[in-house]
């Protein structure tokens, strides 16, 4: 299958596996991006859900701990409603999870298998990073 891509950033909340957040714009020294944040909706920023750059919590990680993400590859995330398989699915406002992509979302996922509406974690071909386009009107 395709090659899965982590990183490690610290958590802006406490975050379980499967939790889908945004790259927070915030850069460190190295002039490098560190932390999460809840995906927003002003689609200015990286941190939103038109232009965001997303990842998906691989572990249990602490408020201001550092955690592994993947930012792309197949993974379980969290799912917001009920998407079929093969559907693409966008960053949740503020809920760290996945929904059906809405008019002018960054599509970053595909479902793997039926979405159960935040009952578990369901397969997603993820890509955090480039996306899959946008959702048109």
């Amino acid at each position: 299958g395709p090659r899965s891509v982590t990183l490690q950033l610290t958590a802006h909340a406490a975050l379980v596996k499967g939790d889908v957040v945004a790259v927070s714009p915030l850069v460190n020294s190295d002039d490098q991006f560190y932390t999460t944040q809840a995906a927003l909706s002003d689609n200015t920023s990286i941190d939103d859900n038109e232009f965001g750059i997303f990842v998906v919590a691989q572990e249990t990680i602490a408020s201001g701990a550092k955690g592994q993400f993947l930012i792309s590859g197949i993974t379980d995330a969290l799912i917001a409603s009920t998407p079929t398989v093969g559907s693409g699915v966008a960053a949740k406002l503020n809920t760290k999870n996945l929904v059906s992509a809405a008019t002018g979302n960054k599509v970053i996922g595909f479902m793997l298998e039926v979405g159960a509406n935040g009952t578990g974690l369901q397969k997603v071909m993820f890509d955090g990073w480039n996306g899959f386009g946008t959702k048109g009107a």
